[in-house]
């Protein structure tokens, strides 16, 4: 199905992102032409799903852990070259650690899928513009402010997951559980 593929290319793309990440100035704008493809293949993918009538539960699930994988991956080579703070990666990390967890427990025991919701999305998105303050040589204030926004964006995200998560597992119907 294409809109599987196109959530597959997102890991495939983490090879030469990190590759153009480790290279720093020569090669930002390689990094930004992956990025955009990124976007690209995530807004592509969703489009396909729905025009093709392609909507599956494996691509609910393998859609936003391939956002995962990709951003953990940019968000590592940030850390290592381009001063990313690594608490924030450890925090982003954390939470979607636990997402992946309690998303297969509640997969096997339920045969439930949690879909990304929106303020999952919205992380995602911050995330990718704060990344681009460090592949870009902007300025520090809005490093700062991107940083902080993002991981308020973390938190909330996480807590609106742990709201689902709670609902399902005390038997509550959540609109976002598939």
């Amino acid at each position: 199905m294409l809109a599987n593929l196109l959530s597959l290319s997102r890991v495939f793309l983490t090879i030469p992102l990190m590759y153009s990440l480790r290279r720093g100035d020569e090669a930002v704008l390689a990094t930004i032409g992956l990025l955009l493809l990124a976007a690209a293949t995530d807004l592509a993918d969703g489009f396909a799903a729905r025009r093709l009538g392609q909507i599956s539960r494996f691509g609910k699930m393998i859609d936003p852990l391939s956002d995962k994988v990709f951003l953990a991956c940019l968000l590592g080579g940030l850390v290592l070259w381009h001063d990313f703070p690594a608490w924030l990666l450890g925090l982003l990390l954390f939470r979607d650690t636990t997402i992946v967890v309690v998303g297969i427990f509640l997969l096997r025991s339920r045969g439930l899928v949690i879909a990304a919701n929106r303020w999952g999305k919205y992380n995602t998105a911050c995330m990718g513009f704060t990344t681009l303050s460090y592949v870009l040589p902007a300025p520090d204030i809005l490093r700062i402010g991107m940083t902080v926004l993002a991981t308020i964006l973390v938190v909330v995200s996480s807590l609106s997951y742990a709201r689902i998560f709670r609902q399902v597992i005390s038997g509550v119907d959540a609109a976002d559980v598939y």
